[in-house]
């Protein structure tokens, strides 16, 4: 069995907290998609939200080269904390396309694709938490697990819908390119969130 008994259980709480980022991160998306006089703010937040993430990830290096018993293998636990940092700089990219492209209200397609986005990120705060008893949360931990895996081929198909609306002749030019980049911005959160997913089950198989 595996126990995290005197192993710095503190390191999930910076886990958790850079989830709670990019969690934050992918409400305001959701929100300028659908109230533009929010973008300025936002962007604003997005900087500072990127700022923080980074802040707590340079303390979970360091720390880890303080302690000698960490939660889980320093690889996994660099693994699992650079890839949750890079979805909250994804996240950020996002919300700077919506700014640099002046996408104004979004269609359906991709207010879908930030709900998405949104209860991928609420899904990882739950992940994170868990991982704190991974043999008690096991079975909990692989179905949320899965759950990401299933929200990211949903985002696939919706990221393919819209690019293929996009292209149907009925769009104007600049609609087309400030869409298309923008959609490939919430594709590749997408991808690094199913990512930082996937890690977890692979931490899980190797602890539990």
């Amino acid at each position: 069995m595996f126990s995290l008994v005197n192993k710095h259980e503190e390191f999930f709480d910076y886990l958790v907290t850079n989830a709670e980022y990019f969690h934050k991160g992918t409400v305001m998306a959701r929100e300028v998609m659908s109230d533009m006089s929010k973008l300025e703010r936002c962007s604003k937040e997005a900087r500072d939200l990127e700022h923080a993430a980074d802040a707590v990830t340079s303390e979970i290096l360091a720390r880890m080269k303080r302690v000698f018993i960490t939660p889980i293998d320093r690889e996994d636990f660099y693994l699992l904390t650079s890839n949750l940092d890079d979805c909250v700089d994804d996240m950020q990219d996002v919300i700077l396309s919506l700014k640099l492209y002046h996408a104004g209200l979004a269609a359906e397609k991709p207010v879908r694709m930030a709900d998405i986005l949104v209860e991928m990120s609420s899904e990882m705060i739950v992940l994170f938490r868990l991982l704190k008893d991974i043999d008690k949360n096991e079975a909990e931990i692989a179905k949320r697990a899965r759950h990401i895996n299933e929200l990211e081929s949903e985002a696939d198909q919706v990221y393919r819908e819209v690019i293929s609306d996009l292209f149907d002749g009925s769009h104007e030019v600049m609609d087309i390119i400030r869409w298309k980049e923008i959609m490939e911005a919430m594709e590749t959160t997408a991808d690094q969130a199913e990512k930082v997913g996937n890690i977890i089950k692979e931490v899980v198989m190797k602890y539990a």
